[in-house]
């Protein structure tokens, strides 16, 4: 009897290690390193130029952009400037003219005091701008101004040639030389008040003005003067052409500067005095000379001396 019990015992034994070999075990195998090699897969690299720092891709740095353009700068606050001369010949001692400076409204500055390089040579009124010529030379004329809490400064370079004796316009019916352009606005300088006050066209500013003038293969010579404040309106505009010039050329510096008068005239010297007297202005035609005349009821008179003045 015992001996059937253990045999039972030893089979029952054996049985369980049977149904227990066919089973693998079911914990993990650590490989080299400690690392877990059930359903073990390499993680992916990071993209190129990135960099891990925890679990969150660390971007490399790169120039900031903003979203919206940089604003331009503001420009500068208040109206441009102007100055009458910036360089200005005085051919007799004692002669002169007044250097003024203004602002696109036609009002003066804060403040303007005028100094002279070389006093010697050509000497200013510290208040007015008044330039007088003293010897022959070249010197600087500053204006020192205050506008608009800023301190600013013009020069105007003065060429004191100082002849001997001071010219005289022609005598009508007496022969005698013909003077330059510039002979002849120095000389009515010194008879009509306001001419010593005005601004030297040239450049952009008289192709915006005179548009087409300064591209006419005959002209020789541009005279032409304004004043820019809208409340004083003159104008003197002396034109030279040369020998081989048409009457078509006359023509066409003519048309020119009737064209600014008639632009002045219709609106663009805004008030209505200022506009009246374009309106008057005069234009005229001596040979190859050509001038332009605006003076408020002088107009006229100015012309006839250039009619004078220039001929043969």
């Amino acid at each position: 009897m015992k001996k059937w019990i253990v045999l039972l015992c030893i089979l029952s034994l054996l049985l369980g290690l049977a149904a227990c070999g066919g089973k693998e075990d079911s914990y993990p195998i650590e490989a080299e390193g400690g690392q877990d090699t059930e359903d073990h897969q390499e993680e992916p690299a990071p993209p190129a130029g990135l960099e891990t720092e925890g679990e969150e891709p660390v971007l490399p740095d790169t120039p900031s952009q903003d979203k919206e353009e940089a604003e331009e700068p503001d420009a500068s606050e208040g109206e441009a400037l102007y100055v009458s001369h910036t360089d200005v010949t005085l051919q007799y001692k004692g002669d002169s003219f007044r250097m003024t400076v203004w602002d696109g409204s036609g009002d003066a500055p804060d403040a303007c005091e005028y100094t002279s390089a070389n006093p010697e040579i050509a000497k200013v009124d510290a208040a007015g701008g008044e330039i007088t010529a003293v010897a022959p030379g070249t010197t600087t004329i500053t204006a020192h101004v205050t506008y608009n809490g800023e301190q600013l400064s013009f020069e105007c370079i003065v060429r004191c040639v100082l002849d001997e004796e001071e010219p005289t316009l022609p005598v009508s019916g007496v022969e005698a030389q013909i003077p330059s352009l510039q002979d002849f606005f120095t000389t009515l300088q010194g008879s009509y008040e306001g001419l010593n006050a005005m601004m030297v066209l040239e450049g952009e500013l008289l192709d915006n003005y005179y548009p087409g003038l300064s591209s006419i293969a005959a002209v020789e010579e541009i005279l032409i003067q304004e004043t820019m404040m809208s409340t004083s309106n003159i104008a003197i505009g002396l034109v030279k052409l040369n020998d081989a010039a048409t009457l078509d050329d006359v023509l066409a510096v003519q048309d020119i500067l009737q064209g600014r008068i008639t632009t002045q005239a219709e609106g663009g010297a805004f008030y209505p005095e200022s506009c009246e007297t374009w309106e008057k202005g005069v234009t005229t035609s001596l040979s190859n000379r050509i001038g332009m005349f605006v003076y408020p009821d002088k107009a006229q008179e100015l012309a006839d001396l250039f009619t004078e003045a220039f001929t043969n």
